[in-house]
């Protein structure tokens, strides 16, 4: 499947658990910070998602990155968790999982400079986490430390 594609799987799964949950575009985007049109965009699939937001959405939602995005079917409670900023988190999955920041860039279409700006505390997007988890062998959640 096309990174593309697993990125617009986004939009169902928000839809899904919105529909689900029973909540509004207006309760969503109060709860989680961002403004109602962000959320809308997001339900269409039209807009991109960070990091910050996602974690915010899927805390506010009790359920995993995962399921939040159609990457699992398993809707199980999941429980709010403080992530360690992202850098760290993900210098210990490439050690873990004996990845060097020269593979990641010669394998991936992953920039060099991307490392500087997440060291700096840059935010990525859900697209870009989609291509280091898959690369990485692991769950997003996993890859931002949301799960053990």
């Amino acid at each position: 499947m096309a990174d593309y594609e697993k990125s617009s799987d986004f939009a169902s799964g928000l839809n899904e658990i919105i529909l689900e949950r029973g909540k509004n575009v207006s309760e969503i985007a109060k709860a989680t910070g961002v403004s109602t049109e962000a959320v809308r965009l997001w339900k269409t699939g039209s807009g991109s998602i960070r990091l910050s937001q996602l974690i915010k959405l899927a805390d506010y939602f009790g359920c995993s990155i995962e399921y939040l995005i159609g990457r699992t079917l398993s809707s199980s409670v999941f429980p709010l968790s403080s992530c360690p900023p992202f850098y760290e988190r993900l210098r210990f999955v490439m050690k873990e999982k004996g990845v060097t920041r020269y593979m990641l860039v010669k394998n991936t279409p992953i920039f060099d400079s991307y490392f500087t700006n997440w060291k700096r505390g840059a935010d990525l997007n859900l697209h870009t986490l989609i291509i280091l988890s898959d690369y990485l062998e692991c769950t997003i959640d996993y890859l931002v430390g949301r799960e053990g």
